[in-house]
């Protein structure tokens, strides 16, 4: 009998002793199961920055955790060896027990726990055992990801996770060619997730070679459609099995003069050399400074959530 999995928006349907494509969901002996279940393959303290997530305790550290797997198969992977399903082994993961996590996150003052770098929806049994035990202890919850969740997913997470940073790859033949996937779950999820008090930003990795003005032009207008409020457009660089030329600054200039065309008030040139402060959107003043130059500040110019130049409020959440 064919057990079918929900953790996505795959809902693989496994036979017995079958493992799904993320290398990790498993039918085993009339169950579906998490492989390797609490083993950790990375854990770290990172700036919330890293994520990215600018308007979310920007200046703030985070206890960042990652089991295996993927479901996703890009070509261009970041970090491949800890997600993808030809790599299941290489890095032996090492139980952490939950509570060791939380009494480090305070130990290392840090305001957040972060499932990241692999893809937490398909080890979201552990992440949700998790964020249920860090949201007992004052502690607030992050999830980067790749956004291709399942309705059943959705209902399951949204309750538990305070910020989410997903990634938005390009438009449905981008994901066909080069992911392995469909951009339709991860549209959906950004307006469902919109919808929620939940704090949404949304990353694209800029290909030169891949993502033309006029896709990148789209895409911004699907995520002002969708409520998005930050955005960051990031440089590629050569990985996995994509060996294209890194994206160069200009080309990035040029897509973010055109991300700006769908009105999305806060916009970011990520892995580049360009400033990367929060300004007002309506006055223009400088409200958090320069995140790549300096110590990351939030200035007395933004007061409890809005500037106080022009009183003008600002998305985010930026501490007491």
């Amino acid at each position: 009998m064919k057990l079918r999995c929900d953790f996505c928006y795959r809902h693989c349907q496994l036979e017995e002793g079958q493992t799904g494509l993320c290398g990790v969901r498993t039918h085993k002996e009339g169950k579906l199961i998490t492989s390797g279940y609490g083993a950790l393959v990375s854990l770290a303290v990172d700036p919330v920055e890293k994520k990215p997530l600018y308007h979310f305790l920007p200046g703030s550290r985070t206890m960042s955790i990652a089991m295996f797997g993927c479901n996703l198969t890009c070509q261009f992977c970041q970090n491949y060896l800890i997600s993808q399903s030809d790599f299941a082994g290489v890095i032996a993961g090492q139980p952490v027990d939950i509570q060791e996590i939380i009494d480090g996150a305070k130990d290392r003052h840090c305001p957040s726990i972060s499932f990241t770098y692999s893809e937490p929806l398909v080890w979201q049994d552990y992440m949700l055992e998790v964020a249920k035990r860090a949201k007992q202890e004052g502690l607030a919850t992050i999830m980067v990801t790749n956004g291709t969740f399942s309705e059943e997913a959705l209902a399951r997470i949204v309750p538990w996770i305070d910020a989410y940073n997903i990634d938005l790859k390009g438009d449905e033949s981008f994901y066909h060619r080069l992911c392995g996937g469909s951009d339709e779950p991860v549209l959906e999820a950004i307006r469902y997730i919109g919808r929620t008090k939940a704090h949404l930003e949304v990353t694209t990795m800029v290909m030169e070679s891949m993502h033309t003005l006029s896709m990148i032009e789209t895409l911004a207008h699907a995520l002002h459609e969708r409520g998005v409020q930050v955005w960051h457009l990031s440089r590629f660089f050569p990985n996995y099995h994509c060996t294209e030329a890194e994206t160069s600054e200009s080309f990035l200039r040029q897509a973010l003069e055109a991300a700006r065309t769908g009105s999305i008030p806060y916009i970011y040139a990520g892995n580049s050399g360009m400033d990367q402060s929060t300004y007002c959107p309506s006055c223009h003043e400088l409200l958090v400074t320069d995140r790549i130059r300096s110590s990351i500040h939030v200035l007395p110019t933004l007061k409890q959530g809005r500037c106080s130049s022009c009183r003008y409020p600002i998305y985010g959440r930026f501490g007491s």
